[in-house]
């Protein structure tokens, strides 16, 4: 079974994850995969606003691969490199080929995950020194995830509430 959250950055999809690697359903038969774009950062690349063809091709390849791990559950999923991908397309910053196979990639595997959570802005965002802390941005992305997954019809489930009260929500969608 594979498991994604998605959604903006500073939604808690990390925070979530987290707690969930200690939870006695999922820490023994699940391999959790943290955040792609973070890892970009290690390496040197750009990420947030200033993203760029680079940056956007090893997240899209980081979801191909993911994709792979049957028993997984990842901090993040195809969508979330879609949009982002399209947000620094549309200020420029991607080329129309890199676009291209973004939009490709996420056709090809968004069908894949078993169940995609998706967390909107509900908390205030924590500067952590990696992520933006631009809600003008943070907000054009939530835009562009709403965009995708009503004209893609993508699948999600909807989470809200407390830490606790979307870990209740995502053990009643699973049990289901």
């Amino acid at each position: 079974m594979r498991i994604a959250f998605t959604g903006a950055h500073s939604t808690g999809k990390t925070t979530l994850l987290n707690r969930l690697k200690h939870d006695p359903m999922f820490n023994l038969e699940y391999e959790f995969i943290d955040e792609i774009t973070r890892r970009m950062t290690k390496k040197g690349l750009k990420i947030n606003e200033g993203g760029d063809d680079m940056t956007q091709l090893l997240i899209m390849n980081s979801h191909i691969s993911n994709i792979l791990k049957e028993k997984s559950i990842m901090d993040r999923c195809a969508l979330d490199g879609v949009v982002y991908t399209r947000c620094m397309y549309e200020k420029g910053q991607i080329d129309d080929w890199v676009m291209d196979f973004a939009e490709n990639v996420f056709t090809k595997i968004i069908d894949k995950y078993d169940f995609i959570f998706y967390l909107s802005p509900e908390f205030d965002m924590e500067d952590d020194g990696v992520r933006s802390v631009d809600e003008g941005f943070q907000t054009q992305i939530v835009k562009l995830f709403e965009q995708y997954i009503i004209e893609c019809e993508v699948p999600v489930i909807h989470l809200t509430g407390s830490v606790e009260n979307r870990i209740k929500q995502i053990k009643e969608t699973i049990n289901e």
